[in-house]
């Protein structure tokens, strides 16, 4: 199973000088805000593309929590998001598993090998499930002011990143959606667990780190 323990592991910094396989860069962390989950289950998905439409199978508390992003700022210009993080509590994590879906099994993969959700639109966001049920019942004019919405809020782009809290559904809830690391790719999420083996906190690694 890949997982990437030096890169899960920045995301207890702020900041941070950092050398990559693309060249030296800063990696700060930016607070992009805080997602309402009102079931507990969570949902990371491209909010445009809307296949990975189902909630990882570790269910957290319901409640409000902070997320965050890292972003790497490189010498070139360019801005690429490494990291994303949605924080449970403050403890340290001193454990991380990959986060799986209902009947999926990471005992079988290679080193190189994960499982995660599709990006095609440049954009990453998390959400509540209540919402993704709400995504999944509107018509097509609904659904492409929804799109619109989106597209408008979150633009990718090379020279800067950029975030969106969006209002959204019938329980009070939001889309917390941000420009996604690379443009397009598959891309892995690892639940933190603290000393007690409580989970902590879920990172999803956009491979900028790797």
């Amino acid at each position: 199973m890949y997982i990437n323990n030096y890169a899960l592991n920045l995301t207890q910094k702020e900041s941070v000088s950092i050398e990559t396989d693309f060249g030296k860069a800063n990696l700060t962390k930016v607070n992009i805000g805080t997602l309402k989950l009102k079931t507990g289950k969570l949902i990371a998905t491209d909010p445009i593309l809307l296949y990975d439409d189902q909630a990882f199978d570790i269910k957290v508390k319901s409640g409000d929590y902070p997320v965050s992003a890292y972003v790497a700022d490189f010498e070139n210009g360019e801005k690429m998001t490494a990291l994303s993080k949605i924080e449970f509590s403050k403890e340290i994590p001193v454990k991380w598993t990959m986060a799986l879906y209902d009947g999926e099994n990471s005992n079988n993969l290679k080193n190189d090998e994960f499982l995660g959700f599709d990006v095609e639109n440049g954009i990453c966001a998390y959400m509540d499930e209540s919402v993704m049920e709400e995504l999944d019942m509107l018509f097509e004019d609904d659904l492409e002011e929804y799109e619109n919405l989106v597209r408008s809020s979150v633009k990718f782009s090379k020279k800067a990143f950029l975030h969106k809290d969006i209002p959204y559904g019938k329980n009070n809830c939001n889309i917390l959606a941000f420009s996604a690391g690379w443009k397009e790719g598959t891309f892995p999420s690892y639940f933190g667990y603290d000393k007690n083996n409580k989970v902590c906190c879920l990172v999803t690694d956009f491979m900028v780190l790797e």
